[in-house]
């Protein structure tokens, strides 16, 4: 095993690289908080289309209060009547009302507004419901009846899904690239400025595997430094955040909170940070001692 050696000057002294832990909590900063942002939204708007993926809406729009009754209790029979339908349950007026109040505004939704009724459909998971038709059979009722399985939204949030979980990746890619870069460069500055007394040592036989050795403990150093530093701020502005925003659009959408286990795996973010830096270093000055002496 490679000894320590210990000739580099005191970090606080050290102008080539001091700063380097504030860079790296950045880098970290932005990684964490595009993973623990994905996360969040992943978390949210899967439960959200679970909700959905099984969930049909009878919409009947007859302008006739007496037809529309007449609709509804019709298409309400045939629901309950059609295999693999669970549960049929026609939504009353408070609750329609809270659906419109987020578009109209509160206290806008008046009795002579032409509000619909509105059928809450529960469908089997096991059981395959032929929607094709189930919805001729529904305008065979009234033309004023119409079907929405959610596939169009739930179709949207899911491209939306894929784009913010590829968003992120690739922003955690590009930060990495970052983090390496830094360190090479934070490496090369140092092994300039220490470059009398890395020729001493190499002069007085240290070997090149502990001179590497001195560097790459300073730099894991800085990474872990600086990846602590970087996720508890990425913590505190996505906690703020959601703190913050926690009655925004009320009713419309819900603000995700923390998926507790998986954010529990960022933890290791910084021991990530620590070993880019670690092998960075060493790679880099290993390739690099050949030119300086």
């Amino acid at each position: 095993m490679t000894k320590a050696v210990h000739f580099l000057p005191d970090e606080k002294s050290h102008e080539a690289t001091r700063l380097l832990p504030y860079v790296m909590a950045v880098m970290v900063y932005l990684s964490a908080l595009a993973l623990m942002g994905a996360m969040m939204l992943h978390e949210g708007f899967g439960a959200w289309t679970e909700t959905l993926s099984n969930r049909l809406t009878v919409q009947i729009t007859s302008a006739d209060p007496d037809r529309r009754a007449a609709d509804l209790d019709q298409a309400i029979r045939l629901l309950r009547e059609t295999p693999g339908i669970e549960f049929v349950r026609k939504l009353n007026d408070v609750e329609i009302e809270k659906l419109l109040e987020p578009w109209l505004g509160q206290g806008n939704v008046t009795r002579d507004l032409p509000v619909p009724y509105m059928i809450d459909v529960t469908v089997s998971r096991t059981l395959t419901v032929n929607l094709d038709a189930l919805r001729r059979m529904l305008a065979g009722i009234s033309e004023n009846i119409h079907l929405d399985d959610h596939q169009q939204w739930l179709g949207r949030f899911l491209r939306l899904m894929d784009v913010v979980e590829y968003t992120a990746l690739g922003i955690l890619l590009l930060v990495v690239l970052a983090t390496v870069c830094i360190v090479i460069f934070g490496t090369k500055a140092g092994m300039a400025e220490n470059r009398e007394t890395i020729a001493v040592m190499h002069h007085l036989g240290a070997q090149d595997g502990m001179i590497a050795r001195a560097f790459q403990d300073r730099f894991m150093k800085y990474g872990l430094k600086g990846g602590i530093i970087g996720l508890l701020l990425a913590f505190i502005t996505l906690t703020s955040l959601i703190y913050l925003f926690r009655d925004l659009a009320a009713g419309l959408v819900k603000i995700p909170s923390f998926p507790v286990v998986q954010v529990t795996i960022l933890l290791i973010i910084p021991l990530f940070a620590a070993l880019i830096s670690m092998l960075t270093a060493r790679i880099t000055v290993l390739r690099n001692l050949g030119r300086m002496v």
